[in-house]
């Protein structure tokens, strides 16, 4: 028997499987290896774009520079959609200041009610006038009557000051002195320079205002969307309800009493 020659044979044979363990061993680690980077790839769909998860794990964005050709190298990526930047939203200007109690068309519906209107005396040129009533002068201001109080008289003249104003919702609130008025800033004005109101209020305060019913000189009347006030004889109105001149804004009109659904107020003493 060549003893020699089986020896080599058995040397040759062990050679050969250690080759081949070690292989095996190579393909394995291989496999394992891929196996990995496929579990933490995130899986492909068509027309995926890719939003790309922070490095950290974290909610904040990925400051990554996505404009050159050294993008992360996801799976398949052969230029595939790049995420793109969303429009930053933009400030939404500021609603103006709402005066809900304000009727903001300057005047409220009639309901088909008539309003009594009562005749208009003749408007004279003079700033003052003999007796306790007011009179309209030509220019569409109050002619003072002589024989009223002295803070009947100052509050005639200081409405005579926004006479002719325009409508203008909210006016008078933000700043006293405005250049247009709605009904309760037109209202407010007058009451606050006599010292009669500390500060402005929309047209429902006025319906808890000071003491109920008509007073002597001054009577409010008010309701959750308009206010206007009588004085001496003449209403002061922003709208034109039972003004034969149909004028809108800040103006001495006609008295026609209470109104439908008005609460009747009035400055305590006057």
């Amino acid at each position: 028997m060549d003893y020699a020659g089986a020896s080599r044979t058995l040397r040759a044979v062990r050679r050969l499987l250690a080759v081949t363990g070690l292989v095996a061993l190579l393909a394995l680690a291989f496999a394992t290896v891929a196996a990995q980077a496929q579990l933490q790839a995130p899986p492909e769909v068509p027309g995926q774009t890719f939003d790309a998860p922070h490095p950290t794990g974290g909610d904040a964005p990925w400051d990554h520079d996505w404009g050159g050709d050294d993008g992360p190298g996801w799976p398949g990526d052969s230029g595939g959609t790049r995420p793109q930047p969303q429009p930053q939203p933009q400030p939404q200007p500021q609603p103006p200041v709402q005066y809900p109690d304000d009727d903001p068309a300057g005047d409220i519906p009639d309901d088909g009610w008539d309003i009594p209107v009562e005749a208009e005396l003749p408007p004279v040129t003079s700033t003052y006038v003999a007796g306790t009533v007011a009179r309209m002068r030509t220019d569409g201001r109050a002619a003072i009557p002589r024989g009223a109080p002295k803070r009947v008289r100052s509050l005639l003249a200081q409405y005579n000051r926004i006479v002719g104003k325009r409508y203008k919702w909210g006016g008078g609130h933000a700043k006293l002195v405005d250049n247009g008025y709605d009904c309760s800033g037109a209202v407010g004005y007058g009451l606050i320079k006599g010292g009669l109101l500390s500060t402005t209020m929309v047209s429902g305060s006025f319906a808890r205002w000071a003491a109920a019913g008509a007073g002597r000189w001054v009577t409010v009347y008010a309701q959750k969307t308009h206010v206007y006030a009588e004085i001496a004889g003449l209403r002061l109105d922003t709208s034109p309800a039972g003004d034969r001149s149909g004028l809108s804004g800040v103006r001495w009109r006609p008295l026609i009493g209470q109104r439908r659904g008005f609460k009747i107020r009035h400055p305590v003493g006057l």
